[in-house]
């Protein structure tokens, strides 16, 4: 009790009667000094302090923020916030009643038939208090962007701790393509570009969560470093993403831009969510604390994936995959897999793709009939929990360059805005003030070097400066070259020669050829009168531009100067005056 903690405080240090803050500012202090000390004393290395990476200032916190916190965790608890993209059937199905059976989850079905959804999680029996039911068509980016602002009211404080892009259509058999909303080719947009375009709304908030992830579905078809889809035609291939860069609109179908096939567009669709998963991992791991991952559960060979196929398919495919080539892995065994990428602490490594153990040919026969064609086998058949492993992928889901390719392209298409992907900066105040009295002082810099060796354009022109830049350069030798080069800058340098002394010999020496001249017009000079450093200018734009850049440097520190009132610098006019461009 408080009044307990008091007379405690007394009795330790009856001069405090009466002022038991003081006492307890004393004890922090002290606490304080000595987690500091203990640091010096495990070695003074810098994993010392490493108990402190995660330290974050207390927040003060508004009354409408505390009734929102308080109205967050009623209703979602200590369980961690799950997004399931297409739910109603098959491997999405199963991976939210696992989820929900754990009772550490509270999970959003995000579907594109609402009454579909209900019915399903009344049969099943899906905990409605830890299940919210929310309307997504991939088929419209408008639907997407709906989706994430119904879904941010609806989580109030929560951050989204799990996103599994799960969704998807296979249209095998089709003749030609089926257009979205949005004039993209259907299975194409529903696979990947709305997923796409979820993730880009979703990633910002996500890195509040203490173990965000990202899990992608993808395929072994996408994959083409196996049998299965390295064997069979057609291939996924993206080639140089010519149908992406062209727009992939209504009548562009293929990502590639050539003709459509239903099968290749699905196997092209996967092989661009495993690309994307490895490319975010890349970009926004590290900034975000995201975790990307994409997985292949296995051929689930019963499942409404395949119900545009043919009746023989449907009715004969699972058998064959069951006691032929064993790769057949139900439904309810895919969805443990896809549940255990999300809950397990194994699967919190990022850029990966798991499958899960077993060989292709393993258990065939008298073996599979006695099991009923749960047996082990190749690309993610049979196995349990502990058979997870982090599986190959091929050289085209490698492909960095196009993965960027795609990134972009994808982004241009859907329209996606995506977060910076900025590391953390250390807040350290010295550091800050380093940088706000260096910063000027670099760019400054920079802008000689530029100037004194210019860069290139494409044909091999130089680039010239621009206005802006050249009046820094014009401010700066009025300034900093005029001015201070003349007072503090020469005793810096008298002090920097007899610090550091001549540069040595052997570090001039050494170049095999001598530099050539650049065949670029050297900068007009500064001109002087009576001392003074001066410039011309013809036109008011030209003067105020300079009068700006002076004014920066000497009193705004590299900071843009505010409008030109209260300024009192003039730029004297000569009898010829000159292009302030020639400067």
């Amino acid at each position: 009790k408080p009044s307990n903690i008091i007379q405690f405080a007394h009795i330790l240090h009856p001069s405090l009667h009466g002022s038991p803050h003081k006492f307890f500012t004393n004890m922090m202090l002290r606490a304080r000094i000595l987690l500091l000390a203990l640091a010096a004393a495990s070695g003074g290395s810098a994993d010392a302090f490493k108990f402190m990476a995660n330290f974050q200032p207390t927040k003060i916190l508004t009354d409408d923020q505390k009734v929102e916190i308080a109205k967050t965790e009623e209703r979602f608890g200590d369980r961690k916030l799950v997004v399931i993209t297409g739910c109603s059937s098959g491997l999405g199905r199963e991976t939210v009643k696992n989820l929900l059976a754990s009772n550490k989850y509270y999970v959003v079905g995000a579907v594109r038939d609402m009454d579909k959804m209900e019915a399903v999680a009344e049969v099943d029996g899906f905990d409605m208090d830890n299940f919210h039911i929310m309307e997504l068509e991939l088929n419209s980016f408008a639907s997407v962007h709906k989706f994430c602002e119904d879904l941010g009211e609806f989580q109030m404080a929560k951050p989204v701790d799990r996103l599994l892009c799960n969704a998807g259509v296979y249209q095998p058999s089709l003749p030609h393509a089926k257009w979205s909303v949005d004039g993209h080719e259907q299975t194409m947009q529903i696979n990947f570009l709305s997923h796409f375009l979820l993730v880009s709304k979703l990633l910002d908030g996500m890195k509040e969560a203490p173990d965000p992830r990202v899990v992608m579905v993808g395929s072994v078809t996408g994959n083409d470093n196996t049998v299965g889809g390295g064997g069979v035609y057609p291939i996924a291939d993206l080639k140089e993403l010519e149908g992406f860069k062209a727009g992939f609109s209504n009548p562009v179908a293929m990502a590639d831009g050539y003709g459509f096939i239903g099968a290749k567009a699905y196997k092209d669709s996967k092989l661009s969510l495993m690309m994307m998963s490895n490319f975010l991992h890349s970009k926004f791991n590290k900034s975000h604390g995201i975790t990307f991952s994409s997985i292949y559960p296995g051929c689930i060979a019963e499942t409404p994936l395949f119900r545009e196929k043919r009746a023989w398919f449907r009715k004969y495919f699972p058998i064959f995959m069951k006691y032929i080539t064993g790769g057949y892995v139900g439904v309810d065994e895919a969805g443990q897999r896809l549940f255990q990428v999300a809950h397990d602490p194994r699967c919190s490594k990022s850029g990966v793709y798991w499958s899960w153990n077993g060989g292709p040919r393993e258990g065939r026969g008298a073996a599979a009939l006695e099991k009923g064609g749960q047996i082990s086998g190749g690309g993610g058949a049979g196995g349990g929990w502990d058979s997870i492993y982090i599986n190959d992928q091929s050289d085209k889901v490698n492909n960095l360059e196009l993965c960027v390719e795609l990134f972009r392209s994808a982004t241009q298409i859907t329209g996606a805005e995506w977060p910076s992907a900025k590391t953390f900066t250390s807040p350290c105040p010295t550091l800050k003030v380093i940088s706000t009295i260096s910063d000027n002082m670099i760019a400054r810099e920079e802008l000689k070097r530029m100037d004194d060796r210019p860069g290139f354009n494409e044909d091999g022109t130089a680039i010239k400066l621009t206005k802006r830049k050249k009046a820094a350069l014009v401010a700066d030798k009025v300034l900093v070259q005029g001015v201070l080069g003349n007072t503090v800058g020469r005793v810096g340098k008298i002090a920097g020669r007899l610090l550091l002394g001549k540069v040595p010999e052997t570090a001039i020496q050494g170049s095999y050829q001598e530099e050539k001249p650049l065949d670029v017009a050297a900068p007009t000079p500064v001109e002087t009168k009576n001392q003074e450093k001066f410039i011309d200018a013809v036109d008011e734009e030209d003067k105020a531009i300079l009068a700006e850049e002076i004014f920066d440097q000497v009193f705004a520190n590299g900071n843009k100067a505010p409008a030109d009132e209260g300024r009192e610098w003039k730029i004297e006019e000569s009898e010829a005056p000159k292009e302030l461009s020639t400067v």
